[in-house]
């Protein structure tokens, strides 16, 4: 007697990639967000989270493709459809994705990017993803960004393209945080850049950047030695960190100072718990629950900020990453400027119509 017990039936048709949550959570952000997307437009049961390609794990060479010892389970999904996310457009996806979406078209399967976007939009890959989209043309394309969007309006892809969110933004329809009490606090999360040397009070003449928050002016600026580091390699982010010895405040304007870390694994507690107040986790409800309670959240991690606009706290970033082309879709260009807020009703109308826009093309 075989005791196995095989899918059923009603098994979810739809596969949406995501994953690698420990070293960077923001990608579960935008998965939680996708998914409660993709269950408006499929329906409830549809839909299930598979891991991503390994080849995007930190520290690999994604150039080299997946590990040559793995299975490539991907490619033995029987589904109707794959959905990636986020910036998925970079030079390596031919490599990191040619074979699986091979084997899923081959049996008559179909794929689509959601909430995607480009990584570094330099030509070697906007190239690349040219080349890639022409060979496996997509179901259909939701952006994130309106750079990427005019872009790919530009090559005219055999697929419906909409100028979309960024998927974390949708995260807030998926979870509702549990209030906190007793804790009066801003989220100032540095987990690759360091941490900026603040003042409250009079501006500085020597500050780098000031602006006007929660009643006061403040004045940053940052360590230029750590920030080297930091600018270099992610490695090197990491030395900068052990030998960032600042005592940085517990409070600062009469808040208590949180400090998120997105990068649990690796796991190393010198640099997550290096400062007071830190907090971390594999998984991405604490997050949205801190972000969420905040009165104010200073990051150096695009979806920190991506996900406290979303649930209504002011944000500012802190990172040269052409990533950050997201906040201009939705109005929050001047984010690296100084701390932004996102209209609320603006936001659930632009949500509204992507999932009317997927509705209509699928």
């Amino acid at each position: 007697m075989n005791s196995h017990a095989h899918p059923s039936s009603t098994a979810p048709t739809v596969a949406l990639v995501s994953g690698f949550w420990g070293q960077n959570i923001g990608n579960a952000f935008f998965n939680m967000g996708g998914r409660w997307i993709l269950d408006q437009v499929y329906g409830e049961g549809a839909v299930a989270f598979i891991q991503d390609q390994p080849g995007y794990r930190t520290f690999h060479d994604a150039s080299k493709g997946n590990p040559a010892n793995d299975i490539e389970f991907l490619k033995y999904l029987d589904v109707e459809r794959m959905v990636l996310q986020g910036p998925v457009l970079s030079q390596h996806i031919g490599r990191l994705w040619g074979p699986t979406l091979s084997a899923l078209t081959a049996r008559g399967g179909r794929y689509a990017l959601l909430g995607a976007a480009f990584f570094k939009f330099t030509d070697v890959e906007l190239n690349a993803a040219r080349q890639f989209l022409t060979e496996f043309p997509p179901e259909f394309i939701v952006t994130r960004d309106g750079r990427s969007h005019d872009i790919l309006a530009s090559w005219g892809l055999d697929a419906p393209l909409h100028n979309g969110l960024d998927s974390a933004f949708f995260a807030p329809k998926s979870y509702t945080p549990i209030r906190t009490t007793g804790l009066d606090y801003y989220t100032f999360n540095f987990d690759r850049y360091p941490e900026p040397t603040i003042e409250i009070g009079a501006p500085t003449q020597d500050a780098e950047v000031q602006f006007e928050a929660d009643g006061a002016t403040w004045s940053l600026r940052t360590p230029s030695m750590t920030s080297k580091l930091a600018h270099r390699s992610k490695v090197q982010a990491y030395l900068g960190h052990l030998i960032d010895r600042r005592s940085l405040p517990e409070t600062l304007n009469g808040r208590v100072v949180v400090r998120p870390e997105h990068r649990f694994n690796p796991h190393m507690t010198y640099k997550i718990y290096q400062h007071s107040n830190a907090i971390a986790s594999d998984e991405p409800w604490t997050y949205f629950t801190t972000y969420a309670n905040s009165q104010l959240t200073l990051a150096d991690r695009v979806h920190a900020c991506v996900i406290s606009l979303a649930y209504g706290t002011p944000a500012m970033l802190f990172t040269p990453s052409p990533r950050s082309a997201l906040f201009d879709r939705v109005g929050c260009g001047d984010i690296r400027k100084h701390p932004v807020t996102l209209d609320p009703d603006f936001l659930e109308a632009e949500r509204a119509a992507e999932v009317d826009w997927l509705r209509a093309h699928v």
